[in-house]
């Protein structure tokens, strides 16, 4: 293996930690189907459309409820509320399909005007400025994340990444998430620390799930109280 493609497989790796994009993952051949597959852009996914997809083409009929020989939005996968999801609505890929009234794979900003949060987002997320939130703006928004990552990266900025610069570059985001960590314990240890008196008593834990069922494990003094120390004990560094 060559010098330079052992310097792209560090890249890659420290990359694929920090590359998410906030508003909405890249399609897939499941949960994506549609605007990767739909061919003729009518909002639906026929069995010549779905071949292109093994799994799709496997589970075709078994999505295909009023089998009609076509997935319509309501018998894609993306449209089905998953458990676990922020909201309960499947993440914010399932999110924009909701919103896409006309079934044209791309968000206007009219059509993100129904979901609060998706219409205060908008304009971060039309990474191209075009007016539509669609895969081209994950595409881009990723690039730019790269690029910018490259650029922070290269500490001597000869357009190129050493071992050192990788592993520095590592450090620093590790850093950052720690710091990011800690202070958000910070904001959700004083909002529950209703008296201020810098602990937290079991009645102040119990709107915290989490917490009221491992108070006594975290309770490592047991005193009754969890103190910041304790918390931090529970979420070992990573």
């Amino acid at each position: 293996m060559t010098r330079k493609s052992m310097m792209m497989i560090a890249v890659l790796t420290a990359l694929s930690a920090s590359a998410a994009w906030a508003a909405a993952p890249a399609a897939t051949d499941g949960a994506g189907a549609r605007p990767r597959l739909d061919a003729n852009n009518d909002g639906a996914i026929d069995k010549a459309e779905a071949a292109k997809s093994p799994w799709l083409a496997q589970q075709f009929d078994s999505l295909d409820k009023n089998h009609d020989g076509r997935l319509s939005a309501d018998e894609r996968p993306q449209h089905r509320q998953r458990k676990g999801t922020r909201g309960g609505h499947g993440g914010p890929h399932a999110a924009m399909a909701r919103l896409d009234v006309n079934h044209d794979g791309k968000l206007s900003r009219d059509e993100a005007k129904a979901d609060p949060r998706m219409a205060a987002r908008f304009d971060s997320m039309d990474a191209n400025g075009d007016g539509f939130v669609d895969r081209s703006d994950r595409e881009l928004a990723e690039k730019k994340r790269r690029d910018q990552w490259f650029t922070d990266a290269d500490s001597d900025k000869d357009g190129k990444l050493t071992r050192a610069e990788v592993a520095a570059a590592d450090a620093r985001r590790d850093g950052q998430r720690r710091e990011q960590m800690q202070a958000r314990m910070q904001q959700r240890f004083e909002g529950a620390d209703s008296n201020k008196d810098g602990k937290l008593s079991r009645d102040e834990v119990k709107q915290n799930p989490r917490l009221s069922q491992k108070f006594d494990q975290m309770d490592s003094n047991k005193d009754g109280y969890l103190g910041k120390d304790e918390l931090q004990s529970a979420h070992p560094r990573r």
